[in-house]
């Protein structure tokens, strides 16, 4: 019983430890992310914002699909699919054009912060817009 009572001690004392050396005890991800999305803007690109952001999990390429309703025809341009986000393809992607509407990524901080980057066919940022979190849904975001 002692020996137990010893070693629950130790794995605290070790956990502590991590918690203050380790840097997690002023970690603040809902600061990282308002931090992260007021530095990125139009005009900045794809690497630049992702060297703010670090890179996403996945991006989604923006579709053109074409629609008629009666005699009028639209073109509405809609999230794609998922893809696995790695820096090698989405350069290559860029550079072959078969991204030719662009692409979007949503960064997820916290509870409270979410934004989606929309980047053109060239990969510059054309804008950033907040995405709905958890704090919006149950109204407790402080504006």
């Amino acid at each position: 019983m002692k020996l137990i009572i010893k070693l629950v001690v130790a794995v605290v004392l070790v956990l502590l430890v991590v918690y203050y050396v380790g840097g997690y005890e002023g970690f603040d991800a809902t600061k990282q992310g308002r931090d992260a999305r007021a530095a990125i803007g139009p005009g900045m690109s794809w690497k630049q914002a992702f060297d703010i952001t670090g890179d996403p999990r996945e991006y989604r390429p923006i579709i053109k699909t074409t629609r008629r309703i009666g005699p009028e025809t639209f073109d509405t341009y809609e999230p794609g699919p998922r893809n696995k986000f790695r820096r090698a393809t989405v350069e290559t992607r860029l550079a072959e054009n078969t991204l030719p509407h662009g692409f979007i990524c949503t960064f997820t901080y916290s509870g409270a912060v979410a934004f989606t980057v929309k980047f053109d066919n060239s990969g510059t940022v054309i804008g950033v817009t907040d995405a709905i979190t958890m704090a919006d849904l149950l109204q407790l975001k402080d504006e």
